[in-house]
């Protein structure tokens, strides 16, 4: 799939398509705020509990971030295959020019040796030298349509090749070795970063579990027990506790996919798929919880 420019048209379309995803959920999520039950936490501020209410108010939420979601996430993937191949490209460029050819063919041949999303960028780019544009024009373009520091890198360093006269494969060779070193040291960063990006799922599955314990061990028998000992031993009604957990499960989820994309990835941005597929999945969990779990253990009501 080819890189997707978010600018212009594009991005009021994927608007669009956001606010119509998100249309149906938020539509319910306000049907299911009228059957809510209410807890008063301070005199003029209260807060709802619906199961209902925040699965669809979460399903919205996540519909709303999807389309953006998932067009930074393929950007990211095509980036990323364009980051892999730059070593082996600047390798077959630098054998290209020493072998004679001229930069552009050197190129065209390069290119094709690698395949791949570089390939087909770096064939647009001889396509548009062959047809009259400069190839300083022709790599700035790439480099604005796709703002990725490595590829700039790589442009930048094609045009001081392309500049530098009869030491040309000198300066391929020292950009091949460079992206080599980069490349090494990505992957070593991130099989470093991955165990502690793992910690925020084990932090959130955590986090359920011991609510899970609260609410079915703890908080809903006292709350059947009735009388003088439900009074003395839980005040709060058990909604709240639901409302309470469910919204800090929520902000634990989004958060922690955002901090897991930074470690992972070194963006914030990459950690919003991460966020959306948490955030519902804390929202199907807890609806699960009160709809299936509660009433198989005679602890709902």
């Amino acid at each position: 799939m080819p890189y997707i420019e978010v600018r212009g048209r594009r991005a009021a379309l994927l608007a669009a398509l956001s606010v119509a995803l998100a249309a149906a959920p938020a539509a319910l999520a306000a049907r299911a705020l009228d059957s809510a039950v209410w807890i008063d936490l301070v005199r003029g501020l209260s807060l709802p509990w619906s199961s209902e209410l925040y699965l669809f108010a979460s399903l919205a939420a996540a519909a709303l971030a999807a389309p953006y979601a998932a067009v930074s996430f393929v950007n990211r993937r095509y980036v990323e295959a364009i980051e892999r191949s730059l070593p082996a490209f600047f390798e077959g460029l630098e054998e290209g020019v020493r072998a004679g050819m001229p930069l552009v063919r050197a190129l065209e041949t390069a290119a094709k040796a690698v395949g791949g999303p570089l390939a087909r960028e770096m064939l647009a780019v001889v396509a548009r030298v062959e047809m009259g544009d400069t190839l300083e024009g022709a790599l700035s373009g790439l480099a604005k349509r796709i703002p990725a520091p490595a590829l700039k890198r790589a442009a930048s360093l094609v045009l001081v090749a392309y500049e530098s006269g009869g030491r040309v494969g000198e300066v391929l060779g020292a950009a091949a070795e460079m992206y080599g070193m980069l490349r090494s040291y990505e992957e070593e960063r991130r099989a470093t970063m991955a165990p502690y990006a793992a910690t925020v799922y084990v932090a959130l599955a955590v986090f359920l579990v011991v609510a899970t314990v609260l609410l079915l061990v703890f908080i809903e028998p006292l709350a059947k027990l009735g009388g003088a000992a439900a009074q003395l031993l839980t005040p709060l009604p058990s909604p709240l506790f639901k409302a309470t957990f469910f919204l800090a499960a929520a902000v634990q989820a989004v958060t922690g996919g955002l901090v897991a994309g930074k470690i992972s990835r070194g963006t914030v941005k990459a950690g919003l798929p991460q966020a959306v597929v948490l955030l519902v999945a804390v929202a199907a969990y807890f609806y699960a919880l009160e709809k299936f779990v509660e009433p198989a253990l005679a602890l709902g009501g």
